[in-house]
C-alpha cells in the first residue's frame, strides 16, 4: 500500500493525546463530584451518568477521525506497471578449441580451465545477454546472444577440441563472426572476450579487430 498525501497520517498522532485528555477529564469530573456532593448522595448522582456510553461514543468519534485522516492521505492499493528501458551488455565469449588447448600446463588443461572461467564470468552477469563462439581453423556460433544462461552453460560444457574439425587458431574468423552476431546492438554496450593460447595462429586478428 502507498499513500498519495501521506502527510495527513501525522494527524494520527493526535489520537493518543485525545485519549489522554479524555481520561483526565473523566477523572477530574469524578474528583469535582466528590468535592461538592456528600458521600451519601454520591452513588445516586453517579448512577445517572452512563459512563460506558460516554466511552463508546468517544471511541466512535476517534474512529471517525482516524478514518477521515486515512482517507485524506489517499491510500492506494494494487500494483503499477511501468516500462523501464535498460541498457544491458551484449557479451560474446570466444573460446579457442584447437588441439593446443589440451596442454596441461594448467590443470586439468587449458580448455577445461577456460570453460570454468567462462562459467564464473557468466555467473557475475545480471540480466545481460551472453553468447558463445567456438573457433579453431574457423569459427562457429555455439550459442547466440541470450539471457538464458543455462543454455550457454550447456554449450560451454559441450566444448572440446572436436567442436571445430578444422585445425588452427583463426582469431580473425571469431572476430568477424562476433561482429555479425552483435547485429544492431549499440557499440558501447557490447564486448567480445577471446580465450586462446595464441598458438597455431592463422589470419590477421589485429587488422580484423580494427575493422570491426
Amino acid at each position: 500500500m502507498s499513500f498519495g498525501a501521506s502527510q495527513w497520517l501525522w494527524g494520527l498522532l493526535l489520537i493518543p493525546i485525545l485519549i489522554a485528555l479524555f481520561i483526565r477529564a473523566e477523572q477530574r469530573g469524578v474528583s469535582r463530584l466528590q468535592e461538592f456532593v456528600s458521600a451519601r448522595l454520591l452513588p445516586q448522582l453517579a448512577g445517572t451518568v452512563n459512563r460506558p456510553r460516554r466511552v463508546v461514543r468517544f471511541g466512535l468519534q476517534l474512529l471517525g477521525l482516524s478514518l477521515a485522516l486515512v482517507s485524506l492521505a489517499q491510500p492506494r492499493w494494487g500494483y503499477t506497471f511501468e516500462d523501464v528501458k535498460r541498457k544491458g551488455l551484449d557479451l560474446l565469449i570466444a573460446v579457442d578449441t584447437s588441439r593446443s588447448m589440451l596442454s596441461n600446463d594448467v590443470q586439468p588443461n587449458r580448455l577445461e580451465r577456460v570453460k570454468l572461467v567462462s562459467q564464473d564470468l557468466i555467473n557475475e552477469l545480471q540480466g545481460d545477454r551472453v553468447g558463445l563462439i567456438a573457433f579453431a581453423g574457423r569459427a562457429f556460433l555455439q550459442a547466440p546472444l541470450t539471457i538464458d544462461y543455462d543454455a550457454v552453460f550447456e554449450a560451454i560444457r559441450d566444448l572440446d577440441t572436436k567442436t571445430i574439425p578444422e585445425g588452427g587458431t583463426n582469431i580473425s574468423s571469431a572476430i568477424d563472426l562476433a561482429a555479425q552476431s552483435f547485429g544492431k546492438s549499440a557499440v558501447g554496450n557490447r564486448a567480445l572476450i577471446i580465450f586462446t593460447d595464441g598458438e597455431e595462429l592463422s589470419g590477421d586478428a589485429m587488422k580484423t579487430a580494427k575493422a570491426a
